[in-house]
């Protein structure tokens, strides 16, 4: 049997409350918007145990949105971890780089696109959005 030690600089990617998994894997995400409303859809981090920055997530747009606008910001915000020891960074803002949405002025229905994160510790996913804007 091979086991392996992991140190802390090969732990952890956050997306709002899940953890990456070791390959790069996609989520499906549903939201919905008012018709001109901007749209904070994830933040997403990459921290020690200690919460401090492991290094910052490279978020791109994979696939753009044919009604509206989407928007990277790097920022700080508070995290929403499950499990020890990332748990106790939910009391602090953790920097990294959130996503926003907004849609095309007059436009009504549903607009999607995905973006392509890569976080510090080499940890790839893809998360698609679909956005009902009312």
């Amino acid at each position: 049997m091979v086991s392996r030690i992991l140190d802390a600089s090969t732990i952890v990617a956050l997306f709002v409350g899940l953890l990456s998994g070791s390959v790069a894997y996609a989520q499906s995400v549903s939201k919905t918007v008012a018709a001109g409303g901007l749209l904070k859809l994830g933040h997403y981090a990459s921290v020690n145990p200690d919460c401090s920055l492991l290094g910052m997530p490279v978020v791109r747009l994979s696939a753009a949105p044919t009604h509206g606008v989407v928007r990277t910001v790097k920022t700080s915000a508070f995290s929403h971890f499950t499990g020890a020891p990332f748990d106790q960074c939910n009391s602090s803002r953790v920097p990294g780089v959130s996503v926003e949405y907004r849609p095309e002025r007059g436009f009504a229905g549903t607009d999607s696109f995905s973006v392509d994160i890569i976080y510090a510790s080499g940890r790839e996913r893809v998360e698609s959005f679909a956005v009902t804007v009312k």
